[in-house]
């Protein structure tokens, strides 16, 4: 191979980037189709027993019971439609709050957090920036802050603020969650830590996703924490000119 058709170090940094995008999506995209098959096969099997239940002379009190047990999953199929989007490594301009809200539902039905609230603070209420990572970023933090909740608390708040400045983004995604220690704090952005064991199966590596995509972008992300005092998740993103690439 000729010096010329080696990639340089940026070449491969950009590559890498969009290769993560890539990854994510389709995890997400797997995740969320495997979600929408069980709860199919859930409704399909509540109305099968509605029909079996019911008396031949029954018919319409079974159409209504047969409707009323489809919203559900009708409301949960037009809140998981995506938008489609743009090349995920293209700049462009973001409607920040149906993006957020969106997230937040698919996170809240994940989790099983139907109760939890979400509070908006988005100043402005759009932003010029990678639409698919954005997405990213926002999932994992709604998803860590609804996965540590705290059972023991009435109301369950998580809160998403937006400021723009000169030359960034900065963006804050609080909770009333669990917390954590402050040394827990120091390590839960390494990919290898696991904040809770026994809180969950798998590797909690949610806010460690976060800090990669968010440093891939020259951006940065800070933690604070207390036990039984929730999370807040502080991230300064630079901004881009509309049509930029990563990279």
């Amino acid at each position: 191979m000729q010096s010329d058709d080696v990639p340089n170090r940026g070449q491969v940094q950009t590559l890498t980037a969009y290769v993560l995008d890539l990854e994510l999506e389709v995890d997400r995209l797997r995740r969320r189709d495997q979600f929408l098959e069980q709860e199919a096969w859930d409704h399909v099997r509540q109305i099968l027993r509605l029909c079996r239940s019911a008396a031949p002379e029954d018919a319409a009190d079974r159409l209504a019971a047969v409707a009323e047990t489809c919203g559900p999953f009708s409301e949960l199929l037009h809140d998981l439609n995506d938008s489609p989007l743009p090349a995920c490594d293209q700049v462009v301009d973001i409607a920040v709050r149906p993006l957020a809200e969106q997230a937040f539902r698919w996170q809240q039905r994940l989790s099983g957090a139907n109760r939890a609230a979400l509070r908006l603070d988005l100043e402005p209420e759009h932003v010029k920036w990678f639409p698919a990572r954005l997405r990213h970023i926002i999932d994992n933090l709604f998803s860590n802050a609804l996965r540590f909740r705290d059972p023991g608390k009435g109301e369950i708040r998580v809160g998403l603020m937006l400021r723009a400045k000169r030359d960034s983004y900065e963006l804050q995604v609080t909770d009333n969650g669990l917390g954590m220690s402050s040394d827990q704090a120091q390590h839960a952005l390494e990919l290898s830590h696991r904040a809770a064991p026994d809180r969950a199966a798998g590797l909690g590596v949610g806010l460690a996703v976060v800090k990669l995509l968010v440093e891939q972008c020259c951006g940065s992300i800070s933690l604070t924490s207390g036990e039984g005092q929730g999370t807040c998740a502080a991230i300064s993103l630079p901004k881009y000119d509309v049509d930029d690439h990563v990279g």
